[in-house]
């Protein structure tokens, strides 16, 4: 698969991303299982690489869970229900004291919590 070239598989990935907020890549592949067959499981993980990698996407190492994705690649933090496993985005005044010199090059932060709607349960 070439990087650069558009592709109706990598635009239903992408699709797939923008319409499920924040999904790992098993979540795009169940997603697109029935309404996209000719999109593999490894064609899936590959093009969520690819995207992620050239900035496209952005990859989302959340606590104890696999990677999930977001299509907002810029600077924001993220909110996750421990119980559910859904991931929201939230605007984020914490601004971090680095060291002297120091260059950041990437960064994540994840508030993890309960929902409103697994604490009404």
């Amino acid at each position: 698969m070439t990087k650069g070239r558009r592709t109706a598989q990598k635009e239903a990935v992408f699709s797939a991303v923008c319409a499920l907020d924040h999904p790992s890549a098993t979540e795009v592949y169940a997603y697109l299982k029935d309404k996209e067959p000719a999109v593999s499981r490894g064609t899936v993980f590959r093009v969520l690489s690819a995207f992620s990698e050239s900035g496209k996407l952005r990859k989302l190492h959340l606590l104890g869970d696999e990677a999930h994705y977001d299509f907002n690649t810029s600077p924001h933090a993220h909110a996750r229900c421990r119980v559910c496993g859904r991931v929201w985005d939230i605007e984020s005044a914490v601004s971090p004291v680095l060291p002297e010199g120091f260059s950041p090059e990437e960064s994540e932060l994840e508030v993890s919590g309960i929902c409103a709607a697994c604490r009404a349960k």
